[in-house]
């Protein structure tokens, strides 16, 4: 049992424990604007915090946004770009994730590294429950994690119409791969990661289970963040997460889909069939949820991708062993 529960722990001070924030980010003033993107900076306010940690491979001017919040509230800020493997030629998550770190182990002194994404606006009262619980000072703890509450109702609507609850749903994504939407790492628990660079999306994931498979346990921060981030709704980019997805399954054994592939490929064939038999419900489910237009719409791309997904998994996954993820990590 390595998480952590209201009961697990309790009451601490967290006397003296301060934090170093990093974010990293690409064109996020650009992408986001610069109203929401100061929000999310000044919702950092709460976390006691001396340094800045920022990794920024966009060209837009998101770095001189930080600099100046940083001036303006007397925050010391590290700038840099991702740092590129030899031989590898183009920045990604996985090599700016990386390069917080490494800066963060070798220019830092203070106990937590918390991860901020550039998308999430720190819910008040963050800090005060990770002090009133006493995270911080259990020593078995190496992670901190806050639930990223969707800033839209959508996704909430859609999992009620399927009896599903959000916040259940949403740490056992947590569970499966990770995440760093809001999320504090012991210094200890950093010890010698190194994220490979191709994990564009899982690097998170990657970060989770070094942690986590080094024996370190996690909390969940019930107060989490707002996410503003955007659903994607074009097929060919939720193609793509899930090609993504189906890669590190394959090769570290990390996706959220990892059980998902194992079982369509032990279904075989006949297991096509049940995307197809699946359509009607899902669209009095989706139709229910999203209206008519949308929820016909939505219910076509969500049955479309399962069997595309199926397929994809009974193709390359058939046959073989996923790899354990504590022995991708060297956890074990």
């Amino acid at each position: 049992m390595v998480a952590v529960s209201d009961r697990d722990i309790s009451a601490g001070t967290a006397s003296g424990v301060r934090a170093v924030l990093s974010m990293i980010v690409k064109d996020s003033v650009k992408r986001l604007g610069e109203g929401l993107f100061a929000r999310v900076l000044r919702s950092s306010l709460q976390v006691p915090y001396d340094v800045i940690i920022l990794v920024d491979d966009g060209s837009d001017s998101t770095a001189e946004a930080v600099r100046r919040f940083a001036d303006a509230y007397g925050k010391e800020l590290i700038a840099e770009r991702s740092r590129l493997p030899p031989g590898w030629g183009r920045p990604t998550r996985a090599t700016a994730r990386q390069t917080a770190v490494d800066v963060f182990m070798r220019s830092t002194s203070d106990e937590w590294l918390f991860f901020l994404d550039d998308d999430c606006v720190l819910n008040d009262g963050w800090w005060r429950w990770a002090v009133l619980h006493g995270v911080l000072d259990d020593p078995e703890v190496g992670e901190v994690w806050g639930i990223n509450w969707d800033m839209s109702p959508v996704r909430e609507r859609f999992l009620r119409s399927l009896g599903i609850d959000l916040k259940a749903y949403l740490v056992k994504k947590f569970e499966e791969r990770g995440g760093t939407h809001d999320t504090l790492y012991r210094r200890a628990a950093l010890e010698g990661v190194e994220i490979p660079p191709e994990l564009h999306v899982y690097e998170d994931a990657w970060l989770h289970f070094h942690v986590k498979c080094r024996g370190w346990r996690y909390a969940v921060n019930p107060v989490g963040v707002t996410h503003f981030h955007v659903a994607d709704v074009d097929l060919k980019a939720e193609k793509e997460k899930l090609r993504l997805a189906i890669e590190s399954a394959l090769k570290y054994g990390i996706s959220e889909y990892r059980d998902d592939m194992l079982r369509a490929a032990a279904g075989g064939v006949p297991g096509l069939l049940r995307p197809v038999a699946g359509f009607v419900p899902m669209l009095f489910t989706a139709v229910r949820a999203y209206g008519l237009r949308r929820g016909a719409a939505e219910a076509a791309k969500r049955q479309y991708l399962k069997l595309w997904f199926r397929w994809q998994a009974l193709r390359l996954a058939r046959g073989r062993r996923l790899p354990d993820p504590c022995e991708a990590v060297g956890g074990r």
